[in-house]
């Protein structure tokens, strides 16, 4: 694979890394991986379109996709297409707060000149929401009718009328948070994360995490990474707040799009699509267990969010649920 690099730069002489899982070649603070192509042409253009307005803006930790020396994005190499990341892994950043590096990362997103129609959920989660719903309830139904079972199949089944309440619960909350009107200029599209598990503080940024959408979708998944610790105080959380709108206020648009991310259950979501195919059912079913032990806590963490933030939801009309 090294020799596909003498395809993009002359006398390279860098030694093998590993990040992330991801496979490239470093020479001090450049780097570049290799991968297979697996999306479309117009994905990858976009991502180095993408990653160059970062680049360019002084954020040179989203890996670019490059060109090689003819110009093309793509070089086959054993009859496979492939393309090239470069990724910059200079040690020198400036520290930030987690909260303000995010919302930094945000506003430069917003500022994008150009608007994007690869990897675009912003507007689109009701339908997406919708969709995610519908497969369980069909995983549901075939794990009903199956028999035996193990231990983990009867909790899926024995919980996910609950489960699937609380989407429904999240579903109708969305709805009526889509008809607010007190948006702001931080309600408009940014780049953001699949799924956000502080990787704004991370080495490097890979292109196909990224998703344009409602800067909520990262709030509320930082957020819910802290609210599932047991016991953990809710101090995290505020002063995680405190740092992100020392940058960007949230709107009470916003508020409500972060509260109705909450109240979907996307962990136990994924603990249930990993479950049904992991090979190891016990050590799944006791994970399982465990999450759903703690789900009252995280609900009555609910009850009292913007209470325990110090904000009137009352006054400032935004609905809280109350199971």
């Amino acid at each position: 694979m090294l020799e596909l690099l003498s395809e993009y730069t002359d006398g390279f002489q860098g030694s093998e890394v590993t990040l992330d899982g991801v496979k490239g070649y470093r020479q001090e603070k450049d780097c570049f991986f290799i991968i297979p192509k697996s999306a479309s042409d117009k994905r990858y253009f976009e991502q180095k379109a993408v990653g160059e307005y970062f680049f360019q803006n002084g954020f040179s930790r989203l890996a670019v996709p490059i060109v090689n020396k003819q110009g093309d994005l793509f070089t086959e190499y054993g009859g496979q297409p492939y393309v090239v990341l470069y990724a910059n892994l200079s040690e020198d950043r400036e520290y930030t707060d987690h909260g303000a590096d995010l919302a930094m990362f945000h506003q430069l997103g917003r500022n994008y000149p150009y608007q994007p129609s690869e990897a675009v959920a912003y507007g689109q989660w009701k339908q997406l929401w919708i969709s995610k719903l519908a497969l369980f309830d069909s995983i549901f139904q075939q794990q009903y009718n199956e028999r035996p079972v193990s231990r983990f199949q009867r909790l899926f089944i024995d919980t996910y009328p609950y489960v699937s309440g609380c989407a429904e619960n999240a579903l109708q909350y969305l709805q009526e948070a889509e008809s607010e009107q007190h948006f702001d200029d931080g309600d408009g599209g940014c780049f953001t994360f699949q799924r956000y598990g502080g990787q704004v503080k991370g080495q490097t940024i890979w292109p196909d995490e990224i998703v344009y959408d409602h800067a909520a979708r990262d709030i509320a998944e930082q957020i819910r990474m802290m609210l599932l610790q047991p016991d953990s105080g809710f101090y995290r959380v505020e002063q995680f707040l405190s740092e992100y709108q020392a940058v960007k206020p949230l709107s009470i648009f916003g508020w409500r799009l972060v509260y109705a991310r909450l109240l979907l259950p996307i962990h136990l979501f994924d603990y249930i699509e990993t479950g049904i195919s992991s090979r190891d059912p016990e050590f799944t079913y006791k994970g399982y267990a465990e999450l759903l032990e703690n789900q009252p806590e995280y609900e009555q963490k609910m009850r009292t969010f913007f209470a325990d933030l110090g904000l009137d939801a009352k006054a400032l009309h935004i609905p809280v649920l109350d199971w």
